[in-house]
This record gives C-alpha cells, structure tokens and sequence, in this order.
C-alpha cells in the first residue's frame, strides 16, 4: 500500500473510533507525533492497533508501539549479522540477501491482506539465496502488516489453539 496520506490516516483513525472526539490539543499531539511517519506503515498499525485495543477510546501509545515493532519487523533482516559460528555452512551473497530483502519489503508494503501465503511461499522457497534469520524476519513482518498477527510462544492444544506459557 503506497500514497497514503495523513489526512487518510486521521480518517482511519475517527471511522476505526468513531464514539471519541478529540480535543483541539490532543489533535495537535496527535499530528506533531505521527504525521511526519511513513503513513502506509502508519495505516497498518493503525489496523494493528484496532485489532488488539478494542475500547472506544483510543491511545497515541498504542499507534506508535504498533508502528515501532512494524518498523522493527521491517528494519530488522536489513540489519541481520551473519552468525560467528555457523551451524551449517550455506554460501549465500550479502548483496543477493539484501537485493531479496528489499524486494520482499516492496512486496510486502505493497500488499493486502489476501497475499499473505502467496508472499510466505516467495521468501520460502528463496532460503537458499538468503540467511533463515532475514527470511524469518520479512516474515514476522508480513505476517504482522498483513495480518495482524505476532509470534506466540506456548503449547498447542488438539484444536490447533495457543496456550500462552
């Protein structure tokens, strides 16, 4: 998803919570701290935010925490060191690693929801061309941007449920 403004966003945000009315100060804080962000980034977590903060009032943390751990997910395979002590030795290229990691963030912004196991097939099958740590990263960050979802850690039950540790 590319083009989006702030004003869509402040749209999002007053359809998303529509019960709340802001105030012409929070207003203020609200676009000094989120309009200068990537807004297609902001929308996501904006979303994400939604999705895990169902109240009727919403909190700027909340964006901004979505947004920090979305950049986070993005950033993070970009700045993947390689391993002192491999366990398997796999040739692969930094600049082939970096050219599909930055190919995957395109994609991946660029996408909707319905691309999820067309995009997790893609980063897959090129692991032998990328470290497993940049591919595990471009997909946690799919899978939170378009998915809303973050890694659980628990036990899985007989109906596929997580139970948290």
């Amino acid at each position: 998803m590319t083009g989006r403004t702030w004003e869509e966003n402040k749209t999002a945000i007053n359809e998303l919570w529509p019960a709340y009315v802001f105030t012409g100060e929070e207003r203020k804080l609200w676009t000094d701290d989120l309009s200068h962000l990537d807004q297609a980034m902001l929308y996501d977590a904006i979303r994400n935010a939604k999705r895990s903060h169902e109240t009727p009032f919403p909190q700027i943390k909340w964006l901004t925490d979505a947004y920090r751990e979305l950049s986070r997910l993005r950033n993070g395979a970009t700045h993947f060191k390689d391993p002192q002590h491999p366990k398997l030795k796999v040739d692969v290229k930094e600049e082939e690693n970096k050219r599909l990691v930055d190919d995957f963030h395109s994609v991946i912004d660029d996408a909707t929801p319905s691309k999820w196991a067309e995009i997790e097939t893609s980063i897959l099958d090129k692991l032998p061309k990328m470290h497993a740590p940049s591919a595990k990263l471009c997909l946690d960050y799919a899978r939170e941007r378009l998915l809303g979802e973050r890694k659980r850690f628990g036990r899985v039950d007989d109906q596929g449920d997580v139970h948290p540790f």
